[in-house]
């Protein structure tokens, strides 16, 4: 099974499951969902996402154990910190905490302050993690160990709740008309201006599962290069098309509706490996296009 969720289905994801009367997800499915973030911006949006819908979800296992090692904001540690440590409880050990609140620390006096708190939950450090703050690469190699642990396939549940997801989007999205999706997309993309770097953020990143679903469904089935059928359907019964940004987001491309198309799998590869100039210019004009429709 080819399981990807990025960070935009899994928000939408959020939102229909409260719908549909769904279970909360369990401490693995949180996991694998953490796995699918790329960076610490969408770790921040999970991270928020997560306290507005699922506060109670926030647990000492799953920020002691999986979310802290994604942590990159000093302050944030703290506030994390401070819901797992129970100074009235002292079976909650959880080393792991002070470990990255020192990475995150800026001075060696900060360390030694952090050190000290720790004994105070009967934690104790080495003379040698003094000398560990400011230590973000070592924090990003803690990380990708942590992603390589991960085995999407034993996942317990996961499988099933990503394929419950799939049936909710495609259902979502069938009843919504293309000009409703046009003008959802629309509507965040103002959000993203006037709104506050939260809202923003957020906006941005829910608005690329609306860009794909437009895509797709503008191009009404047929490759927008080569202008042939999608070469098969889907488990929902869908053409299937893959969504290709013209001027790639790694470059500083933007997720928008005039800078996507929908390609068959032969033409998204062909377009990625030869980069032809004709090429270029002929899915440009059909995104421009496309924002007629």
């Amino acid at each position: 099974m080819n399981i990807k969720m990025d960070l935009s289905e899994i928000l939408l994801y959020f939102e229909l499951f409260e719908k549909e009367k769904k279970r909360r997800p369990w401490l693995n499915e949180l996991n694998m969902m953490l796995y699918f973030l790329e960076d610490y911006d969408q770790v921040e949006v999970f991270h928020n996402k997560l306290q507005e819908e699922f506060y109670n979800l926030l647990q000492n296992r799953f920020i002691s154990g999986s979310l802290i090692y994604f942590i990159e904001d000093y302050e944030v540690c703290i506030k994390l910190k401070e819901k797992v440590l129970n100074k009235k409880s002292k079976r909650f050990k959880y080393k792991m905490m002070f470990e990255h609140q020192i990475l995150l620390s800026k001075t060696k006096e900060q360390a030694i302050k952090i050190i000290k708190e720790a004994k105070d939950f009967e934690v104790e450090f080495e003379e040698e993690w003094t000398e560990n703050y400011d230590s973000l690469e070592l924090i990003r190699e803690r990380q990708k160990k942590w992603r390589k642990k991960i085995n999407i396939e034993e996942s317990k549940g996961f499988p099933e709740l990503y394929e419950d997801f799939i049936r909710m989007k495609s259902n979502y999205f069938e009843s919504l008309s293309l000009q409703q999706i046009k003008g959802a997309l629309l509507n965040q993309q103002q959000l993203t201006v006037d709104s506050g770097r939260k809202m923003a953020q957020t906006s941005a990143f829910t608005r690329s599962v609306y860009i794909k679903e437009f895509a797709r469904r503008v191009s009404n089935g047929i490759c927008q290069l080569c202008e042939k059928e999608a070469p098969f359907l889907d488990k929902q019964g869908t053409p299937f098309l893959e969504v290709h940004h013209i001027h790639y987001l790694s470059k500083g491309g933007t997720d928008t509706i005039n800078n996507v198309v929908a390609l068959c799998p032969n033409c998204h590869r062909k377009i990625h490996q030869l980069e032809l100039e004709e090429d270029f210019k002929k899915i440009s004009i059909r995104a421009s296009e496309n924002m007629l429709e």
